[in-house]
């Protein structure tokens, strides 16, 4: 059975916060064209580097109408509104765009996005100029500074990985932090380490399947080893990271 379609997260993916090389993203479109698949672009996190330029996403690079790119406004504008959206400019045989379609579908499976969040979503844009990139131009910051305390914080808690077995990835942007520890990562060392610690963190191995969760890897690898977690920025501030990377590295010494 050929495939029909690939979903891809090209910039800071959840959970490994990889980012797709440029040259990577035009391969993959001119793959798309010679295997006549469609790309679905999730990119809720594409404004927010860590450093540098953003890169362009595959729907700006797109000039065979191969991707539908999908956007979250609930990564960008404000958690609560939980709105999507999506550029689906491929023509549908017989029919209008795909935009067109997919809109009467979720019209008809949710009735209809809340009038309040909408109107908080727009007021947002508008008061921007309608550009995601200046309505997040602070929030940006914000994120870039906390994934650079995780990264710097955990170089000053475990400065020799070789000795602790403790290493972690440096994204490029995003909201997350892969870290490796030399212990298997279950749901009970969790539960373990929110109430001896009080410190909250997500095992890896639930984001993939248990073939791909029982085996180990290095850190950014791609694949879901037992050993490693990860760590979270997006909802606090410098002070607050400070104090969770200390329990933290208390909880991982303790083991």
């Amino acid at each position: 059975m050929r495939p029909r379609a690939l979903y891809v997260v090209p910039d800071h993916a959840n959970p490994s916060g990889i980012r797709m090389p440029e040259p990577v993203r035009r391969d993959l479109l001119d793959l798309a064209e010679r295997e006549d698949i469609l790309l679905l672009e999730d990119n809720p996190y594409g404004l927010f580097p860590r450093r540098g330029r953003r890169l362009p996403t595959l729907k700006a690079l797109d000039t065979g109408r191969r991707v539908v790119h999908l956007g979250s406004l609930a990564k960008t504008v404000f958690p609560g509104v939980r709105i999507g959206y999506a550029v689906a400019d491929q023509h549908v045989e017989g029919g209008p765009y795909l935009a067109d379609l997919l809109a009467k579908a979720k019209s008809m499976v949710t009735v209809n996005t809340s009038p309040l969040a909408q109107a908080v979503a727009g007021g947002r844009l508008l008061e921007h100029g309608c550009s995601l990139v200046r309505a997040n131009e602070r929030e940006s910051e914000v994120y870039r500074e906390g994934l650079d305390r995780i990264v710097d914080g955990l170089a000053r808690r475990f400065p020799d990985p070789s000795a602790s077995g403790v290493s972690w990835n440096s994204p490029e942007g995003g909201f997350f932090v892969v870290v490796q520890v030399p212990f298997d990562v279950t749901d009970a060392v969790l539960e373990r380490s929110a109430r001896e610690h009080r410190v909250l963190w997500t095992p890896l191995h639930h984001f993939y399947d248990a073939a791909a969760a029982d085996t180990e890897s290095g850190v950014g690898s791609g694949v879901g080893p037992l050993r490693c977690l990860r760590l979270s920025c997006s909802a606090l501030g410098p002070e607050d990271i400070e104090e969770a990377l200390d329990r933290f590295a208390a909880f991982v010494r303790s083991r």
